[in-house]
């Protein structure tokens, strides 16, 4: 089976099926989500992120609502949440390319806010 699109020659074996896909506007946006709620370790229920377009590449903005360790405990972990963020943009940056397949521009972290860390109730059988 052959055929043109555009004036440009198409080769299909037989069963083969000529579409496109498409990945929405609100898939990229709870990947990229899930993404940096990963790379800051909160639930993501605590990231929300809005898209853009950045000269041709994707934007993205995210505002992220940190879990606040309990202020007498023993610190865990280096670095400032400043450093955090950068190792987080890197994070979103390359892995979102490698699962969305598109080009991403700039990203903007913005730290929101914070709430008590939960501690999970684990039920025993």
């Amino acid at each position: 089976m052959s055929g043109t699109i555009s004036g440009l020659p198409v080769h299909a074996t037989a069963g083969a099926r000529l579409g496109h896909n498409r990945i929405t506007h609100t898939a990229i946006r709870t990947t990229l989500e899930a993404l940096t709620a990963r790379a800051f370790r909160v639930d993501r229920s605590n990231v929300s992120a809005e898209l853009k377009d950045d000269a041709g590449k994707l934007g993205v903005s995210v505002s992220v609502k940190l879990a606040l360790p309990p202020l007498l405990e023993p610190r865990i972990g280096s670095g400032t949440v400043f450093d955090m963020a950068q190792s987080a943009r890197a994070d979103v940056v390359s892995r979102g390319v490698e699962l969305t397949g598109l080009e991403i521009g700039r990203v903007d972290i913005r730290l929101v806010g914070g709430h008590q860390e939960q501690q999970r109730k684990r039920r025993v059988a």
